[in-house]
């Protein structure tokens, strides 16, 4: 009898020792299978950090290149407009309407109608040289191109004349361009901003 129960007693240990085993066996696997996945994902995230790691180095490496040589481009143009500026002049007086001499009877003073709009062609007022122009463009562009004749390629150095000549643009012109000019900065900086903070709350 105590041998009976002895071996049962024996047996039951045995089994549970199998479960037990069984379940260790299994737990560690599970761990095992979980770390791999886990090492995988892992390993991914690390690849795509890194991937956008070197695309921002890159797209930084880029800017800053562009915004050298666009300085460079300035200072090159600031050295060239400053000479052209000594040697031609920004403004020129605009046509001058001459009264014809002689028993011509004096007209009639024009309604409001027919009075030309200040800067209107005939204005005597000073009109922008193609001197003037050709250095606005530039300041916008960073690049130089010819206004005209003035700066046009094969001209000779120092043939001043083209550009001492009248673009046809009064200051008027100039001022309106420049309020367009100023407000489509404006809008840029306002987008910019708006993408600044969109990327800021993000993170």
């Amino acid at each position: 009898m105590t041998s009976l129960a002895a071996r049962a007693l024996a047996q039951l240990c045995a089994a549970l020792a199998l479960v037990g085993g069984g379940y260790w066996w299994g737990h560690t696997a599970t761990d095992n299978a979980w770390q791999a996945k886990q090492a995988k994902a892992d390993k991914a995230v690390s690849k795509a950090i890194a991937k956008e790691t070197k695309r921002a180095d890159l797209a930084a490496a880029s800017y800053l290149q562009e915004h050298l040589d666009q300085e460079a481009r300035y200072a090159d143009l600031n050295t060239q407009y400053l000479d052209l500026r000594r040697r031609a002049p920004l403004v020129v007086p605009g046509p001058v309407a001459v009264a014809p001499c002689g028993n011509t009877p004096v007209p009639e003073a024009p309604g409001p109608d027919q009075r030309p709009a200040p800067g209107a062609a005939g204005d005597s007022g000073p009109v922008l040289t193609l001197a003037a122009v050709r250095m606005w463009n530039g300041a916008l562009t960073s690049v130089d191109a010819p206004a005209g004749a003035c700066g046009a390629a094969g001209a000779s150095e120092g043939a001043d004349a083209a550009c001492a000549e009248s673009a046809g643009l009064t200051l008027d012109d100039a001022w309106d361009n420049q309020a367009t000019n100023a407000r489509t900065c404006a809008e840029d900086r306002q987008r910019f901003q708006h993408l600044i903070d969109f990327l800021k709350d993000g993170k």
